[in-house]
């Protein structure tokens, strides 16, 4: 089909990419899929097609007008276009294999592209020549934003997200090179320092030794090489913050814009960043208020027409005003106000305004940055994420570029003139299809259910309309103006296209639960098929004057893959072809295909081809026919000749297959088979579909890899193929015309569709880009296109008439609403009426009433399938009513009868019942209800059984690993009487390597003690023949400090001590002579060889430790087997004595005895064990014959009755037996009273009283001897676990010891282990330096290289410097002999006129605004001054070289030879200063070089030095060995005040020093005692000579205190008797005497009257029951006169007012005056009494008065 012409890019809608460019003032660039979209100002769109491999990067030269497209595909070229015309500029090569990332244009005529897998390297370029300039490699990050410095070309600043490189270009000539200044990222935490420092301390800060090595963290890791340059990046804790973009300022500094909202400064000179702010955090949902939502009509119009209002300054940190949205028609206004938050600074831009940024929150902000706090100045908002801006050349307009939303110029110095350039809708398409009778009008619609009105000539959306659905596929009718769009909630959408700029929805129906998948309009539009992805296809009329009526469906098998159709004379012909999907084909492709027709005879009959009233076809009436595809395939296309066009699953080749006339015979048969007649080659990738032309011609193929072909038909049945084992070599007549108009990448093709007259071809992909290709026929092409032109002519004729009818029934419709989707569950109302009708059918069940179910109605989501289904079955119930009531009857007969035999049931014995499942007469249903219970009982058997397997399978490695191969099984011992719990150690079995190793080093170290040994004594040989006086001293060794202070005492020992071994391993079972001294251990392998040995020392330890515990556990068995027979015994004794006394009954348990948890007893499983009907059998018949046994040995045991019968049932008589029988009684006991006895009864009696008492002395003399034996033996059972505890707590103490040597061992393991690794950690750390110093020797060598290239350069340029020089000179002397004919006058006129020069101008820009707004026009780039400054000479020039200039009388030929000379002197002038300028930058890059070549040399002298240093370290720390030392407390004389102490600053001494320091302390303390012992006598007599003079002072005190006692003394009577008499003693004892003497007769005067008291008092207790037997007379006396009284007392009350007061007042007063006189008398008695005592007091005090004597 190439014959026919090519197919050019009309137009393209949509947007990839994430930046727009300005490529001319007005004029905004942007990727749309493969191609570049040009949009103007004014809104004019120019579509430039890309002809390359895939779809890359673009970039724009403003300046230039030129632009820049990459390809995606292996050896990618970059290719740049002029924009006038696109022209083709250039076109770069080699830049990359695979991929370029990102490109970039300088501001002057330099290119940047980087590239990606797998080299990832950033190439400068030349672009206009394609010259190669420079390239270097770079990380394999991908960049995130790159860009030349606009003032200086040789700065180009990458961005990544982890770092932020400049790289600086330096250029000899034609030389370049890249120099890279890598910046270091801030943190993003503001409250974070920029570097932390380790806290960890160093690894060898705890070592005594004073010689540390400090390793950098890549030797400690053991890197070398790259990894170990990034190792501090990969390890840096901080997070830093993430570049997303980057603009240059006019002083070199650059801003970074931040993912997470900060934003940085990059010090141009000094290259530092500087974090200028950071985001605040996000607002909580709590603080968040609701969204405004009050705005005005003029608001909504204002913000419609992109008009806002400005804002006032304000901090970064306030909330920003809202102004317009995106979309003009989707404005939101009730968006809350956003602070600068992340995101926000993913664009940004310099301005003399300020820094414009832009991000994800849809805000262009300008950031003031002229003060040091931050401000945003202006605000505007679009409502949709923003990922770059630009501005215009004159920096008056900025273009903000949203792939979601558009793109928006907003004007700079006019805020408010923000618009909308151009409002794309984001989302994929799913189809576009032309409007009927309209040739230049299609529509298309998305995901979202967007439709879009389409001029096909020029591209320009016409309308928008929004159905809000989720669209799955659009047609349009052949010849009405209306489309259909299906959804995926199974609607049709129909919408009325008679005005295309205002569609409207004028009709929607539900017609499947899912979606729907396939909609086709026959040829000439009268009917339309719908189907959803499985069974159903409905036919509909396509006319809206019959309401868009259903008229069938058919249903197929399996899901519906495609579905096409072909109009043949009036016969519709339709294909539908279904797969069987298989879980595991992700992509199955169709395998059965289904035919049937629509006739004119089935539409005039309609209702006859219904097989019900579902309004099924029959398949007779639609000639149905069920075929098969021997080859799976995707889509189909039904042509001409009974053909259809799909392509293969397997293949990926298009097929032609035939369809049969004649229906085949069976559904299986080999004509139902159809197998592929004719085959092209097709699409790389599986998948795709194919599509018709409207005039059946033409066949397009489209899929994943991107490409539609388009074929003749004629080309596919007439293609031959030659295979050679499946492997095609030549075809014939296969020609097609293929293009690319979307990526593999992103999903390639997803429709593809022809216009009505096949001029025009639209595609679309999963990149959101709708193309359109016109066809550039040929003279071929243009005969070839007349067909289908004519047929569509001829169609349009044909339908006009019915067009216009059924235009103006549509115009007729109604709008409908938007269609919602409503939820397929039950709604509340739904779930009333079915509880209503449970309850009416219980309650008529009850009521014994039939039941008859209501009629349904379709719900208001029902599909037209349930409709139908609904009115099917109210159909069929009104025809059969009465069938169906005599059937109720009989039910209800039924279960009556059913009901009253299960309650007959009911009353029978168990034996006779019958189960309930008897009475189910529905066996089906039992059986299905059966079976489902079987499978969910099968299903929870196998989740246990796959559960159980899992345990088993973890339970069979947990024993592998932890018993099976443990030589000595871990286990306890648990102490009888306390908690004490003692465990042996677990030891596997040594593997045979570990043996060996242990046999090697035994061996090794075995022949060193031998050789050292034999070399000794060689030694000492050699010293017996020296003289005298070269005679060894003995070593003192540190051996020395556990030697003790006995003198004269000589030790012959040579084996170490443990204070030097540093453990104690030799005294419990891991000494050995083999062992090196700690002091030798310098080389890598003795310190191994010491390991293995250790280990093995450890082993033993174990081993002897578990030895021992067996041991103990054998005594604990052996006890607990004694305590079993005592308790035997004790339980025999407690029967005897009838005791409950609890037993001790000592078990082992399973931390003693492990093997216990491998065995699961019966007992402790709680649930019943589960038993299948066989086994259960199996049980029952063992116990059976158990229990027949059992039965059969009770009958007949001959050797038991035996001994019943010879002894009594026992075979030995035991003395307890005996005791326990009673002594019979006589029989006269029994049958006589006591009164009838005889005297022999009575004797008898007697003799049965006394044996029946020394019966009862036995028995208790026998319970006696039990009891002690109890106690003995209860005793010797607490005395044995007693024992059995000490040793366990023996035990107990010695395995604590041995830990602590085990933990001493391991010690000394871990730290030869550590010695080790810092030996590794030495190695790794010289191999990285000699890898640097190999590395700096290249760079040494290359930089030398470089140097001398340079001079080289320079030297040579230098000569032709001078060179250029010498000729300006030659030009200068010269001048005079050019002009010998001109007279000595002129010729110095003329050499003042050759000596002038042209003033030089500074460069202006051509565009006014441009000095005023664009920040970088006092920066312009070298190429533009450059270009300037030649234009403003030649201009100078011209003005001097003309004729006004010239002097008077010289000749027009002289002056124009004059000129001449001048323009070259002026030329050689510029040209030896351009020599200059380029002299002076070779000689900077020379210069630079050689100190590039001096930093490399100190840099390798530093190296050489640090590994001469290492070299020093290694050997230092190889002889300065850490030793582990084990001293006795005292011995350790530092503060311990760590967990782990400090010995840096510690110092190890021998004991003998610190003894004599010790003794001369001793010394020197004693002599101090001995002086402050005389010192302290001599201070105790001065004290006590005190102590006497305060004593004698005291008593001094003391006796004047006591002569005034006695002076003040008073002398009473006694005292003076004590004076007068000379025997006062004496006295007092005549005294006593007669004091006794008068108590005796006192006492027997007392007691005589207590006589007489008693007798006084007896008579008068008589008299006092004389008294009370009168007093109880005289009670009852007193009441009789009690009554009497109170009769009186109330008369008396009666008459009481009669009678007057008669001088009861005066008596009153009389008898209180005399109370008063009494009680004053009686008081001034009791004064006279007082005053008395006080004069005898007085008195007596003064008796006798003695004189006091004064001293």
């Amino acid at each position: 089909m190439d014959q026919f012409g090519t197919l050019e890019l009309s137009w393209a809608q949509g947007i990839t990419g994430t930046e727009a460019h300005y490529i001319d003032n007005d004029v905004v660039c942007y990727q749309c899929g493969k191609n570049v979209k040009f949009l103007s100002v004014n809104g004019k769109e120019q579509t430039f097609g890309f002809k390359g491999e895939g779809q890359g990067p673009i970039a724009v030269h403003e300046i230039n007008k030129h632009f820049a497209v990459a390809e995606h595909c292996l050896n990618p070229k970059i290719f740049i276009f002029d924009y006038n015309g696109f022209k083709d500029v250039a076109v770069l090569t080699g830049g990359a294999q695979l991929e370029f990332q990102i490109i970039a244009f300088s501001a002057s005529e330099y290119f940047a592209s980087i590239s990606g897998i797998p080299d990832f390297e950033l190439v400068l370029w030349k672009y206009r020549t394609g010259e190669r300039l420079a390239s270097v490699q770079l990380s394999s990050i991908s960049p995130t934003s790159i860009g030349f410095n606009p003032a200086n070309w040789r700065q180009i600043c990458v961005t990544t997200s982890n770092e932020i490189t400049i790289w600086q270009t330096e250029q000899s000539h034609d030389i370049y090179l890249l120099e890279s200044q890598k910046i270091k990222l801030p943190a993003e935490d503001p409250s974070l320092a920029d570097e932390m420092k380790d806290d960890m301390q160093s690894r060898s800060s705890t070592r005594a030794s004073r010689y540390t090595v400090e390793m950098p963290k890549a030797a400690i890791a053991g890197l070398v090489g790259e990894m170990a340059e990034k190792l501090d990046e990969i390890q840096d804790p901080i997070d830093r913050v993430k570049p997303v973009s980057h603009t240059w300022a006019t002083n070199g500094d650059i801003y970074i814009g931040c993912k997470g909202g900060q934003l940085v400064k990059v010090d141009g000179d000094q290259f530092r960043a500087k974090v200028l702010y950071y985001p605040p955090p996000p607002p909580s949902l709590a603080s968040s208020g609701p969204p405004s939502a009050h705005k005005s009509r003029s608001d909504v119009q204002a913000s419609q027409s992109g008009v806002t209002t400005d804002r006032s300054k304000s901090n970064l940190h306030d909330t920003p005003s809202s102004i317009p949205s995106a979309r003009l028609e989707d404005i939101s206004f009730d968006q809350p106000k956003s602070a600068v938050l992340a995101g926000s600074l993913n664009a940004i831009g310099y301005h003399k305004k300020g820094l414009f940024a832009a991000g994800e929150d849809g805000i262009i902000r300008n950031i003031d940055l002229q003060h040091e706090e931050l401000q945003v100045t202006e605000e505007r908002t679009i409502g949709a994420p923003i990922t770059s801006i630009c501005f215009s050349r004159t920096y008056t307009h900025l273009v903000a570029f949203s792939p979601r939303g558009g793109l928006y110029l907003y004007a700079v110095e006019n805020p408010e003139d923000m618009r909308c350039m151009k409002h794309v809708h984001p989302g994929n398409f799913i189809g576009l299809s032309p409007l009927a009778a309209c040739s230049d009008v299609c529509v298309s619609c998305k995901e979202d259910g967007v439709l879009q009105a389409w001029n096909i000539k020029k591209g320009n959306l016409l309308s928008r309309l929004y159905l809000d659905i989720e669209a799955t596929v659009i047609a349009c009718s052949p010849f009405c103006q209306f489309a259909v769009v299906g959804s995926k909630s199974g609607y049709l959408v129909f919408v009325d296209y008679n005005s295309v700029e205002n569609p409207r929805i004028i009709h929607s129906i539900r017609l499947f639960s899912g979606p729907v998948s396939h909609l086709t309009f026959e040829e000439d539009g009268q009917f339309f098929f719908v189907a959803s992805d499985t069974e159903h296809v409905l036919v509909v009329d396509g006319h809206p004057s019959k309401k868009f009526e259903i008229l069938g469906y058919t249903v197929v098998r399996g899901n519906i893959e495609a579905l096409s159709s072909y109009t043949s004379g009036k016969d519709i012909q339709v294909v539908v072809t279904t797969n069987q999907k298989k879980a595991d084909d992700k992509k199955p492709g169709a395998n059965e295909l289904t035919v049937f027709t629509i006739t004119p005879q089935l539409l005039r009959n309609i209702h006859v081809s219904y097989s019900s009233l579902r309004h099924d076809f029959k398949d007779e009436f639609i000639n149905r026919m069920d075929l098969h595809l021997v080859v799976p395939s995707y889509s189909v296309a039904l042509g001409e000749g009974n053909r259809i066009y799909t392509i293969s699953q397997a293949t990926k080749k298009i097929c032609s297959v035939a369809l049969p006339e004649v229906k085949p015979k069976r559904i299986n048969g080999p004509d139902s088979y159809l197998g592929p007649e004719h085959e092209v080659p097709g699409h790389q990738l599986p998948g795709g579909a194919v599509a018709l032309s409207p005039h059946k011609k033409w066949l397009a193929s489209f899929g994943p890899d991107g490409s539609v072909m388009f074929r003749a038909t004629g080309s596919v049945e007439n293609g031959l193929f030659v295979y050679d084992n499946d492997d095609q070599i030549g075809d014939t007549n296969d020609r097609f015309v293929k293009i690319t108009p979307h990526e593999f990448r992103h999903g390639g093709v997803r429709f593809a569709a022809f216009s009505e007259d096949c001029h025009y071809v639209f595609t679309s992909g999963y990149d959101e880009i709708l193309t359109c290709y016109k066809w550039n026929f040929t003279a071929t092409g243009q005969s070839k296109v007349k067909t289908a032109v004519e047929v569509a002519k001829a169609r349009k004729m044909r339908l006009l008439k019915p067009q216009t009818e059924e235009n103006t029934a549509l115009k007729e419709w109604q709008d409908w609403t938007s269609p919602r989707c409503k939820s397929r569950t039950a709604s509340a109302f739904e779930k009333q009426e079915k509880e209503r009708i449970q309850t009416k059918k219980q309650q008529a069940i009850d009521d014994d009433e039939i039941f008859q179910t209501p009629t349904p109605v379709p719900g208001p989501d029902a599909t037209w399938l349930e409709e139908q289904e609904l009115t099917a079955n109210l159909d069929e119930s009104v025809q059969y009513k009465i069938l169906k009531k005599d059937i109720r009857m009989q039910l209800r007969d039924i279960r009556k009868q059913i009901q009253k035999m299960i309650a007959s049931n009911e009353e029978l014995p168990n034996i006779e019942k019958l189960g309930r499942h008897e009475f189910d007469l529905d066996m089906d249903e039992q059986t299905k209800l059966q079976a489902e219970g079987d499978a969910e009982v099968m299903r929870v058997k196998e989740n246990i059984e796959f559960e159980n397997l899992a345990k088993i399978y973890l339970r069979e490695m947990i024993k592998k690993e932890c018993w099976d191969q443990m030589k000595v099984k871990g286990r306890s011992l648990l102490s009888f009487n306390s908690s004490l719990e003692v465990s042996n150690f677990p030891m596997r079995e040594i593997s045979q390597a570990v043996l060996e190793q242990l046999k090697i080093a035994v061996v090794r170290r075995r022949m060193e003690v031998n050789e050292a040994l034999v070399r000794k004594q060689e030694v000492e040989i050699g010293l017996k023949a020296l003289p005298s006086f070269f005679s060894v001293k003995s070593i003192t060794t540190i051996a020395d400090l556990d030697d003790d202070q006995n003198e004269g005492e000589e030790d012959d020992d040579k084996t170490e001590k443990p204070s030097t071994t540093g453990s104690l391993g030799a005294q419990y079972g891991g000494g050995n002579d083999l062992f090196y001294s700690q002091f030798e251990l310098h080389t890598r392998e003795q310190k191994i060889t010491q390991i293995i040995l250790l280990q093995d020392a450890i082993h033993r330890i174990k081993t002897a430790f578990n030895t021992e515990f067996s041991e103990v556990f054998q005594k604990k068995e052996q006890e607990m087997a004694k305590i079993k027979d005592k308790n035997k015994r004790i339980k025999k004794i407690m029967e005897d004595l009838d005791l409950q006394e609890p037993m001790v009954v000592p078990e082992l348990c399973a931390a003693e005895k492990p093997e216990m948890l491998l065995t699961v007893k019966d007992s402790e499983v709680k649930v019943e064990k589960y038993m299948t009907p066989e086994q259960r059998k199996k049980f029952e018949e063992q116990k059976k014959v158990e229990e027949e046994r059992r039965l059969r040995e009770r009958v007949d045991n001959a050797r038991e009755r035996a001994l019943e019968m010879m002894m009594g049932g026992v075979l030995e008589v035991k003395k307890e037996d005996e005791l326990k029988k009673d002594i019979p009684k006589p029989q006269f006991m029994l049958n006589k009273n006591e009164s009838e006895w005889t005297e022999e009864e009575q004797k008898l009696f007697k003799e049965y009283e006394k044996k029946v008492k020394d019966l009862q002395e036995e028995r208790e003399k026998y319970r006696k001897q039990l009891e002690t034996e109890l106690r003995k033996l209860q005793a010797m059972i607490c005395d044995g676990m007693a024992g059995f505890d000490d040793t366990l707590n023996q035990l107990f103490l010695r395995k604590i010891k041995i830990m602590m040597v085990i933990y001493q061992e391991e010690l000394k393991i871990n730290r030869l282990r550590f010695s080790l690794l810092l030996e590794e950690e030495l190695e790794v750390r010289q191999l990285e330096l000699n890898r640097l110093l190999t590395h700096k020797r290249q760079m040494k060598h290359l930089a030398y290289e470089a140097y001398t290239e340079s001079k080289k350069n320079v030297d040579n340029f230098r000569d032709e410097y001078d060179i250029l020089t010498a000729e300006d000179k030659v030009l200068d002397k010269s001048f005079k002999r050019e002009f010998p004919d001109v007279s000595a006058t002129m010729l110095d006129h003329l050499a003042r006129l050759f000596r002038k020069r042209p003033r030089g101008q500074k460069y202006k820009s051509a565009e006014p605004l441009e000095s005023t707004e664009n920040p970088f026009v006092d920066r312009p780039s070298t190429a533009k001054q450059m270009a300037h400054a030649n234009k403003v000479l030649e201009a100078a020039l011209v003005e001097m070289d003309k004729e006004s200039n010239m002097p008077e009388g010289l000749d027009l030929s002289t002056w124009q030879r004059f000129c001449k000379y001048r323009r070259d002197k002026i030329y050689s002038e510029q040209l030896v200063k351009s020599k200059a300028l380029v002299l002076a930058e070779m000689n900077a890059f020379l210069q630079k070089r050689q100190d590039e070549d001096e930093s490399l040399k100190n840099e390798m002298d530093n190296l050489i030095e640090d590994i001469k240093t290492l070299k020093d370290d290694k050997q230092r720390f190889i002889l300065n060995l850490e030793v582990q030392l084990l001293l006795k407390q005292g011995q350790v004389e530092i503060e311990m005040t760590k967990f782990v102490p400090d010995y840096r600053s510690s110092v190890l001494l021998h004991r003998s020093v610190v003894e004599e320091l010790n003794g001369t302390i001793k010394q020197l303390g004693e002599s101090k005692i001995t002086s402050m012992v005389e010192s302290k006598d001599f201070r105790k007599g001065i004290i006590q000579l005190e102590w006497e003079h305060k004593r004698m002072l005291m008593q001094v005190a003391d006796l004047q205190n006591k002569m005034k006692d006695i002076q003040f003394m008073k002398v009473t009577r006694e005292i003076q008797a004590f004076l007068n008499e000379d025997d006062y003693d004496q006295k007092k004892a005549q005294e006593i005497t007669t004091l006794e003497n008068t108590i005796v007769m006192l006492k027997k005067h007392h007691e005589k009257n207590l006589e007489e008291k008693k007798k006084i008092l007896k008579e008068l207790n008589k008299m006092t029951y004389q008294k009370q037997n009168n007093n109880s007379g005289l009670s009852m006396q007193l009441q009789d006169i009690n009554v009497s009284v109170h009769e009186r007392v109330h008369i008396d009350e009666v008459n009481a007012e009669k009678r007057k007061d008669t001088g009861a007042e005066k008596r009153y007063q009389e008898i209180v005056q005399r109370r008063k006189l009494v009680d004053l008398a009686k008081a001034q008695a009791q004064e006279v009494a007082v005053l008395r005592a006080e004069v005898e007091r007085l008195r007596m005090r003064t008796f006798p008065a003695l004189v006091q004597v004064e001293h």
